[in-house]
């Protein structure tokens, strides 16, 4: 492996512009829940990580291993490779800003294109059985290729914050191509619900056969293994104002 910033990344994996998807900790743990199912259901490989500024010191313990707790996994499917990018913390608000920068300057290195995938606080989420999933991108082609899965919905108006607008307001500047597909979820609870049609929906955009009805099956026993992480993520954004997606934004006066 080589380090390179404050990221290191197999050299293997340089290059192969297959896609990277960023899932960290953000509203309903939605992009963490579907991010970790993927690494569980496919075949998955450690292939770097990712420092996050302003952590206190902690690391990770899985099977007696120390790991870094934000990591690189290289997924496989048949003949289809993705890139997770998988945290098992939140990143404090005053880290946004560098972690995206290093997750865009993963990308370049991979060659990738980003889709950053997580929830959008929908108020009436108990009353949605199947949660709506938005997607907008800084690429044309990505948005319109997203779009023709047939299983997303354009976000047209409205804002967009944390770590998912540091992606896309930077991604330009960068030349890197980022898709931000978000799924209607409750805010401070973990949806499996919402985190499986984000699933559904890579399925669809990438080519991957990942079944979501254990997913499904198992969505109440998620939300109790998971509090303490929505817990600790929901602190985390609490100094970021994410009621805002909701919002309607001002009009160009004509």
């Amino acid at each position: 492996m080589n380090k390179d910033k404050n990221f290191l990344i197999d050299e293997k994996i340089k290059g192969k512009g297959m896609p990277l998807i960023e899932g960290l900790p953000d509203v309903g743990l939605v992009g963490t829940i579907a991010s970790s199912y993927f690494i569980s259901n496919l075949q998955s490989e450690l292939v770097g990580y990712l420092e996050i500024e302003d952590l206190p010191p902690i690391v990770t313990i899985q099977g007696s291993k120390v790991l870094e707790p934000c990591r690189l996994y290289l997924c496989r499917d048949g003949p289809n490779e993705t890139c997770m990018v998988f945290s098992d913390v939140p990143v404090p608000p005053q880290s946004i800003w560098s972690t995206a920068n290093s997750i865009l300057e993963i990308g370049q290195a991979l060659n990738s294109t980003i889709i950053s995938v997580g929830g959008i606080p929908e108020p009436n989420r108990l009353e949605i059985e199947k949660p709506e999933i938005y997607v907008v991108s800084n690429d044309e082609d990505i948005q319109r290729k997203a779009l023709e899965t047939g299983y997303s919905t354009q976000f047209e108006n409205g804002f967009i914050t944390g770590m998912k607008a540091a992606l896309l307001r930077n991604a330009s500047r960068l030349g890197v191509k980022v898709l931000v597909a978000l799924a209607q979820s409750h805010m401070n609870y973990p949806d499996p619900g919402a985190a499986a049609e984000v699933v559904v929906f890579l399925n669809k955009l990438l080519g991957l056969n990942v079944s979501v009805d254990p997913l499904r099956e198992q969505a109440e026993k998620l939300k109790i293994q998971l509090r303490d992480l929505m817990r600790r993520t929901t602190a985390s954004m609490a100094r970021i104002p994410k009621g805002l997606e909701l919002e309607t934004t001002p009009q160009y006066i004509r």
